[in-house]
Parts: C-alpha cells; structure tokens; sequence
C-alpha cells in the first residue's frame, strides 16, 4: 500500500472520520467524512453502487477518486494517479461513500438528526472559509465551492452526515476500558519470544553485463512504466501584492477633529485611584476596624486581626470604583487625599474601610496634543481597509472569469511565470530553479486547482502578502524520452533480471529445506554469492519499540507457523532473503501478572473500539443494503490509470 493511501486510512475510526481527505479538498476539519449525496446519479445515470435508497453515480466517484489523489499528492509530491489506483485509492473512496450512506440511512432510521443551525455553525467555524479579515466571508465561501465543483447543497449533506457518524460513531470508538480476562492473551501474544534463521541473496552478483538492445530496453519500459514516469508538472502564472502595492488615502484634518470629538471623554482630564480595603459584614465591627487603622494600625493587620482580609484594587476611575460599591462611596473615596482612610461606607456587600494607595492625574488633551496619536491610528486602520477592499476587487475579479494575465496587467503588478514545477517546487527541466519559500501556499493551491487559465487568490503572509495565480499549462505524468534515460533503464534491467536470478535461487533453498536439508546445508547446496545464515529473533512487544520500524525479516518471522520457511523479496531489485522459524515461546495467559495485564489492556481499549466500528459499519450495510457494479468500477479504474474511457 502506498504511503499516502496508508496514512489517510490507517485507523476504521479514521476512515469514518476523515472529511477533508474525500469531500472538501484543503479543509482542516477536526473529524472527518465518510459521506456521499443524497443522491448521486452519475453522468448519463450509470451507478456504481446502489445503498440502500441511494445510488452512487460512476461521475461522483470518478470527481471524489481525483479530489482525494489531489490530497494525496499533498502527502507525497510526485505521487501518479495510476500508483495511487493501484495502491487501493480508487477502492478506499468507494468503500468510503458506501460506508457513508449507509450510515447516514441507518442514523436516520435510528431517529438521530442535524439541525441547519448547527450546520451553519460548522461553515462558519471552517477556516477554508475565511476571508481576509479572519471572517467568514461568503464570496470566499463561492469560490471554493466553484472551484471544487461542489455546491452548497452538497456541502450541507456532507456536514450533516459528519455530525451523525460524530453523534453514531465516536461514542462508540471512545471505548474506555476492557476486560482483563479480553487482555490476557494479548499480552502473552507481546510475550512471546520468536527464534530463527535468515539468508540473504543479492541481486547484484546475478545481474547480467550485457546490453540488451533497445528493443528489449523498451519492453522493459512499457513493464515499469510507473518507476519511471516523472509525475505531472505545472506551469504556474503569478503576481504579488502587498500592502506597499495598496494605495492608501491620506489622512486629513477634519477626520481628525472627527475623531476627537467623538471620542472626547478619552482626551479629557481624567483621575485613577487605587485603593486597599476591607468589606466588614456590620457597621459596629467596620466602625471599630476603621478607627484601628486612623490609629495607625495597618489595615492588612488591622483585618487580619478582625478576621478577615484586604484586598487592593486596580487603578480606578469614579466610576468603575461606583460600579464595583455605590455612588456615595465612589464620592466619597475620591473626595479623600492620598493616605486618607475612607469608611464606613455602605455598599451591596457590607461596609467598606477603605484607605487611598495611590492617585493618579491625567491632564486633558488639546486636539494639538492628540492629533499625531489619532493620526497614526486613522493611517494603520485606512491601511487595513485598503488591503482588504484591494484584495476583495481582486476576488471579485477572480470570480467574475478574470485571468491572473489581466488582474495583472488591470492592476499593474509583475507577473512572474515559473518553468514546469513538480508539488515540491523542483523544476526537473531547470533544476537550478528554487522558488522562494513563501510561494509554498500557493505551489500547493496550484496542484489543488480545477484547471488550465483559472483564477485564484493564494494568501502568502496572512493579512499582509497574497498572490494571484493561475496554471498557464499541466505537463501530463508520463517517462522522459528513451534515449534521455537509456542508461537508467539499462542498469534497472540488469537489477532486475538479477532479482530473477536471486528469487529462483531463495525458492531453490526453501525447497530444501522443506525437503529435510537444514537451512545452512541448503544455502552452501545454492551456490556463492550468497550471504551467510544469521540467527534472528526477539521479543514481539518489542518491534517498533521506541518508534523504530520493524524491519521486513522480523515482521515475517513474527507472522509465520513454527517450523515453516518463507521467502521476503527486498524492494528495489536488491534482492531476496529466506526466513526460517525455529521456536516459539508464549506464555500461558493465565499466569501473567495482573499489573501487566492491566498495563497492556488500557492501549487496547481504542482498538476495541474501531473493532466495535467495523461491526457497526458491516450492521449498517447490511440492513440498508449495497449492492456494487464490479464491472462499472473495473472500467473506471482502467480509465483513471490511462488505459481506456468508462463506457457510461
């Protein structure tokens, strides 16, 4: 299975959660989809599946298979359509919006439902849908759904069913613990202990040193022509702009006066308090606290001794003080000089004894005095609005059919043309070519794009730097010219045909042994050129212990019956190695110690639960119904690796 396509599926409960992967191309949503239409159609209405009520259309699975090979390609540049069908990608987006609808009909038959407000939250929570301000922006909004040839109603079906595999699905993954006698043997399964014997033959000493010949070079081709197909290049049209490339009104006086006077209470004069005090719940003990501290007891000490506690304020004005006690008091507290003991006064929560700490003045401000103040803010917030109504006209231009070839020239700004790039920005026909690295987002966007000639906005620096775009010109995947990479196809025949050699030596020696020989007489039986028995073997909780990948041998030798011999090819032609196993040693689950059984049971709660999943999607499928056209999908899958057209 190819790495994006394991990545993307690699959980039941990540299948059923994964909305951005099939849907919505570039969302970033927390859980995902595994959802289809209402109803699906298909162009010229041939289905490739019928769920239930629903019938999936061959035209919605061919538009779904490509959004989730753009995504994939995300995931791992230079990926081909043809190696992500053949990888399982084509079979993992059917399955998805099987499992989908079936869900969907079967949450509804169990009466779960979605309100449109709580769908309508979910859109306006998405950040794919924001606008230059942070905002949900509706235009935003349209050109996405454009150009991801979606429409809101599909949106909303989509959403709706996420919410009911979120409401269905996840409690049920959310398993919280399991059975100690349910773990037992698993932890002896992570306790036992594998011995045994590996051999490797490489591929190098077998390959031939011939040449061939071109006809045979080119048979070669056309049975690999995946390894060598250099994966499909974009030419990218673009031009930058920023706030320097904003023009920005000048600020005037009278916008100035404006802004003065409305906003006269902030430049008059003004005076902060701060303030210690305590709340005495009666007006004897507040009068009693009030006069220890005119007599020079400190009024933490003095409420302390009370029994209570001070507490100090921040710097106040009147009235924020009388918001937090009563007018009179505020009045009162500001009438007072600094030092001055204030109190009893009456308030909502008692009396309060309270002393001035601190007073602070602030003279009025003439316009003069403001104006350079007021100034700058009126500059940074026209600057604000500029770049946004610029990058709306811009939008608003994309939207309306405009090239990124005439925003450009309408808007004079530089348009800068790239060579024929791969997802990674590497130019394979200029390789001194770098873009710089903020072009990344919209490299990105640009591999995610519908088409040839259309318009869009990448945002390079948020708020600050953007860039419109198109792709001018899509160079298909496909091999370089034959003489261009002779030599490469040269030396791979030779791997390869000694790769042969190495596997019917490996199926040599494993007859052999399966014939009585011991694994070390029939390597030395085999000939030279091949590596020595080595003894391998180990613990199973230990593989991938730390992160580390398990290497090939071992994941084969823990897989194996005692006493069998197998044969593991080496990926790249390198060769093939034999695998024997000697002895197994697992514990009886019932005498592992309770504190290891309990240990190894919490990590295994989750999987529980995506079994529970499985069950639960294999239930729906069943009581709603689904029913595949193999043949209809055989023929899209032809289509989508090059091989022929669907006949709908």
């Amino acid at each position: 299975m190819i790495t994006a396509i394991r990545a993307m599926f690699s959980s039941t409960i990540g299948k059923f959660l994964a909305l951005a992967f099939v849907v919505l191309v570039g969302l970033a949503f927390a859980l995902g989809d595994v959802t289809g239409n209402a109803n699906f159609g298909g162009i010229g209405g041939a289905n490739v599946a019928k769920v239930g009520s629903e019938q999936i259309g061959v035209g919605e699975l061919r538009d779904r298979a490509r959004q989730a090979y753009d995504q994939a390609r995300q995931r791992q540049p230079g990926l081909t359509m043809a190696a992500f069908v053949e990888g399982g990608g084509l079979d993992q987006v059917l399955d998805q919006l099987v499992e989908g609808s079936a869900f969907d009909q079967f949450a509804t038959d169990l009466g779960f439902s979605v309100s449109k407000r709580l769908i309508d939250g979910r859109i306006a929570d998405l950040p794919a849908f924001a606008g230059v301000s942070g905002k949900f922006d509706q235009k935003v909004f349209e050109n996405f759904l454009r150009q991801n040839g979606l429409t809101e109603t599909q949106l909303r079906r989509d959403l709706r069913q996420q919410i009911l595999l979120e409401q269905l699905a996840a409690p049920i993954a959310m398993m919280p613990r399991i059975a100690s006698g349910m773990a037992q043997p698993y932890a002896a399964l992570l306790m036992e202990q594998r011995r045994g014997q590996a051999t490797f033959i490489p591929a190098s000493p077998f390959a031939p040193t011939a040449d061939p010949g071109d006809a045979a070079l080119q048979k070669f081709l056309s049975q690999n022509k995946a390894k060598f197909t250099v994966p499909e290049r974009r030419v990218i049209q673009y031009a930058l702009f920023d706030r320097s490339a904003v023009p920005v009104p000048a600020v005037t006086d009278a916008e100035i006066a404006k802004v003065y006077k409305d906003s006269a209470a902030q430049f008059a004069a003004s005076e902060t308090r701060r303030f210690a005090q305590v709340i005495v719940p009666d007006q004897a003990a507040a009068n009693a606290l009030a006069a220890k501290v005119r007599g020079g007891t400190p009024l933490a000490a003095a409420a302390q001794a009370a029994g209570l506690s001070a507490s100090t304020t921040g710097d106040l004005t009147q009235s924020a003080y009388a918001a937090t006690s009563s007018a009179a008091a505020a009045k009162a507290a500001f009438a007072a000089k600094r030092g001055d003991v204030v109190g009893p006064l009456q308030t909502g929560l008692g009396w309060t004894v309270a002393r001035v700490e601190d007073v602070t003045s602030k003279p009025a401000r003439s316009l003069a005095d403001a104006s350079a103040e007021i100034r700058t803010e009126l500059a940074k917030n026209k600057a604000n609005e500029a770049i946004v109504d610029y990058y709306n006209a811009i939008q608003d231009a994309v939207n309306g059919g405009a090239s990124a070839e005439e925003i450009a020239a309408d808007r004079k700004l530089q348009l800068v043309e790239t060579p024929a790039i791969l997802p990674s920005g590497r130019a394979p026909g200029q390789p001194a070519f770098t873009p710089a690295p903020e072009l990344a987002p919209l490299v990105a966007q640009a591999f995610q794009a519908a088409g040839e000639g259309e318009g869009h906005i990448a945002t390079l620096v948020e708020n600050e730097k953007f860039a419109v775009y198109a792709v001018k010109s899509i160079v298909a995947a496909a091999p370089p010219p034959f003489t261009q990479i002779r030599a490469d196809l040269l030396s791979e025949w030779r791997f390869a045909e000694g790769q042969k050699v190495a596997r019917d030596k490996a199926r040599a020696i494993v007859k052999a042994v399966e014939g009585g020989k011991g694994l070390n007489e029939a390597v030395a039986a085999a000939g030279p050129n091949i590596g020595s028995v080595q003894t391998i073997g180990g613990r199973r909780a230990e593989l991938g212990a730390d992160g580390k990948p398990v290497s090939p041998d071992l994941a084969l030798l823990f897989s194996m019956a005692k006493g069998s011999v197998k044969t593991l090819e080496i990926p790249g032609n390198r060769g093939w190695m034999v695998i024997a196993l000697n002895d197994v040693q697992r514990p009886d689950p019932k005498t592992i110690e309770p504190a290891r059984v309990a240990a190894i049971a919490q990590p295994l709660a989750p999987a529980f639960g995506n079994e529970l999943i499985e069950q639960l999607a294999a239930e729906a499928k069943r009581r709603v119904g689904v029913t595949i056209n193999k043949k209809l999908v055989d023929q899209l899958r032809a289509e989508l690796t090059g091989n022929a057209p669907v006949n709908e």
